[in-house]
């Protein structure tokens, strides 16, 4: 028997979430049910439950660069996946790292808000991400709080709202940037500023909106559509149908929270409501 040709190779720069559901851990599962290998750097360790984080502990600046160092050897990379850094220092440390290696497609999840919409950086955090991980992003995923909060709008809740921070954020940093968790009626909505233009991505609403880890597995979808070589729109779409399967088959807990459901076939994610794009 011959050997198997390496898969395409996404790396996710991260915190460590001991509930499983998102950060490195739900960005890995993510990565090996798209077929491509995960490789991690983690950036905090997070004392984390579904209803949210007890305790951080960011990993110093000097083992992060240790980490990203270390798979420089072994490993061409096809995307990389940026979530949670906890200091501005590790935001440095990996933005200069990230410009070491230009040719990389870059998807930034800012994990700036929570599912509330209570900001979880500092003004400074917040410049910071700005300064150094943004102009080198291939496409950032904030959710409508955080664009509303990176735009300076008070609120962004409508499609124009989505749209007018999308463009502002992309004329802004120069990269595509995709609102998320829209809501148009009866479906949800997610909005796209790219070079070429607005379009908008939508799907029936889920009965399940509040299952834990979907915006973070969301982007870490889209860098392994990146990785497997697809364009972004379609790797978009791609990820918008694997994360609509994995909701749809989160399972809950007795406490009577969910959780992403990463084992979903093919033929789930086919099955699941197609994404429209207009």
């Amino acid at each position: 028997m011959g050997a198997m040709t390496f898969p395409a190779v996404c790396l996710s720069i991260g915190s460590s979430d001991s509930s499983g559901g998102a950060g490195i851990q739900g960005d890995l599962k993510t990565f090996t049910a798209l077929s491509v290998h995960g490789l991690s750097v983690v950036t905090s360790v997070n004392a984390q439950g579904l209803a949210g984080v007890n305790d951080v502990m960011p990993v110093p600046e000097a083992h992060v660069r240790a980490q990203l160092e270390a798979l420089e050897t072994d490993f061409t990379l096809g995307a990389i996946k940026v979530g949670w850094c906890p200091t501005v220092g590790v935001m440095r440390v990996v933005g200069r790292w990230l410009r070491q290696h230009p040719r990389v497609a870059v998807i930034v999840d800012p994990v700036a808000t929570d599912s509330r919409g209570i900001p979880q950086m500092t003004p400074e955090m917040v410049a910071a991400l700005g300064e150094e991980l943004l102009p080198r992003a291939t496409v950032v995923t904030p959710n409508r709080f955080e664009a509303a909060l990176f735009a300076g709008m008070e609120e962004c809740l409508t499609r124009e709202d989505m749209e007018q921070a999308a463009t502002t954020l992309r004329d802004r940093h120069g990269c595509a940037v995709l609102v998320t968790g829209g809501s148009a009626g009866s479906e949800a909505l997610d909005v796209l500023a790219a070079i070429d233009g607005l379009r908008h991505f939508s799907t029936p609403a889920h009965p399940r909106p509040k299952v834990h880890g979907q915006g973070s597995c969301h982007a870490a979808a889209i860098a392994a559509g990146l990785a497997r070589g697809d364009g972004l729109r379609e790797a978009i779409v791609a990820a918008k149908l694997y994360i609509a399967a994995a909701i749809a088959s989160a399972p809950t807990t007795t406490t009577g929270r969910s959780v992403l459901w990463h084992a979903v076939t093919v033929r789930e994610q086919v099955i699941a409501p197609p994404v429209k794009q207009h």
